[in-house]
């Protein structure tokens, strides 16, 4: 009885917190913009860090930007010399496919959602601000049944071509709408583009951020250039990836790229997964493939979640939208729905599982709801 009401409390409390967490968008930077460095709330947010030390690297120009010729020295750019520096660029876990998706939330992320709690997945969701203040709900749905939340920056612009100010800018205004949605501070981060260098990194460090890259080209799955290149081009493609991994030693596993954008790229993801399922390849977040029992900084007021089991197989279980089996069949999701967000370009092209579950004690949740709600 008392394990039952402390239970219950705590869904009431949470709720409650839920209901405080609203966010208005009107308080906001315009969406899809560089949010400018001179508002009260950036410039109190460059006084609680020391930049000084930064890399001087001149900006690079173009969206996504242009490598570099001759190549700048010691730059370390991911996505034009391949220097990873200290990103994190594989699961840690072997056998395991490290599940990630960019640029929601949107219309077509609760169909993704439905799919991944049928089959029992995790991911990381590497949001952008300017949809995370239009779509407050889905952020909370996915704490809620189990995912991880990451940055995608706030306006999806190449930070190579930003000034260390204008980075701040981003990744902050990010980090205040995931936190006033869900109560969490975000951790992790992946950059638009995959466009991330020593400067970048540098700034990104000093708000306490840890990259996310992914494991190169084989692991990009072109979702992105649908319809450009067909939904059977794009599922041809990856499951030679797959394939090829499958024969390999498997002592790491991947991260790939993939989008919740728009139904286009969910739809697509409907038909990928299943195939990772069917060579019995395992499923993590970010947060299960580097065991982190703390995915999210210092600072958050809802209970941290913590990680539970290892990976996870998945189910192949039929869903809306998904193959009824774990293959690469399956009926495309309903709805065309895309958010109002930036344009999907090639995020390599210069030129042009683990469940994190929601939990913790008691304690902890009443801290929390209290904390919220005298916010």
């Amino acid at each position: 009885m008392v394990k039952f009401l402390a239970s219950s409390f705590t869904v009431l409390l949470l709720t409650i917190a839920a209901v405080k967490a609203q966010i208005n968008p009107a308080l906001y930077p315009k969406v899809n913009e560089v949010p400018p460095v001179t508002s009260p709330e950036v410039v109190a947010w460059l006084k609680e860090i020391d930049l000084t030390g930064a890399p001087t690297i001149e900006l690079h120009v173009g969206a996504p930007p242009a490598c570099p010729n001759p190549p700048i020295a010691n730059e370390c750019y991911w996505t034009c010399d391949g220097c990873a520096a200290d990103d994190i660029t594989a699961c840690a876990a072997p056998n395991t496919w490290g599940l990630t998706f960019d640029d929601g939330p949107s219309t077509a992320t609760p169909i993704l959602l439905d799919y991944l709690k049928t089959n029992k997945l995790s991911a990381s969701f590497f949001v952008i601000g300017s949809n995370a203040i239009q779509y407050p709900d889905t952020l909370k749905r996915e704490v809620t049944e189990g995912h991880h939340l990451a940055s995608h920056t706030w306006s999806h612009h190449a930070l190579t071509t930003l000034t260390n100010q204008q980075i701040v800018a981003e990744m902050k205004w990010t980090e205040k709408a995931v936190f006033e949605a869900t109560g969490l501070r975000l951790k992790y981060m992946r950059p638009p583009y995959g466009d991330i260098n020593n400067r970048v990194r540098f700034v990104l460090k000093k708000l306490g951020y840890i990259p996310v890259d992914w494991t190169g080209d084989a692991f990009d799955t072109n979702d992105w250039r649908i319809p450009t290149m067909t939904e059977a081009q794009v599922i041809a493609t990856f499951s030679k990836s797959l394939d090829t991994y499958v024969a390999s030693d498997k002592a790491k596993g991947f991260y790939c790229l993939e989008h919740d954008v728009s139904s286009l790229t969910v739809n697509v993801a409907l038909k990928l997964l299943p195939l990772g399922i069917s060579r019995k390849i395992n499923f993590a977040s970010v947060a299960g493939c580097e065991s982190d029992a703390q995915p999210y900084q210092a600072g958050s007021t809802a209970p941290m979640p913590t990680l539970s089991a290892g990976t996870s197989a998945g189910q192949p279980t039929a869903t809306k939208g998904a193959s009824p089996t774990a293959s690469a069949g399956g009926a495309a999701g309903s709805g065309n729905g895309t958010v109002n967000g930036p344009t999907i370009v090639d995020p390599k092209n210069k030129s042009g599982a683990s469940s994190i579950a929601v939990s913790g004690v008691f304690a902890a949740a009443a801290a929390a709801a209290v904390a919220l709600i005298l916010a």
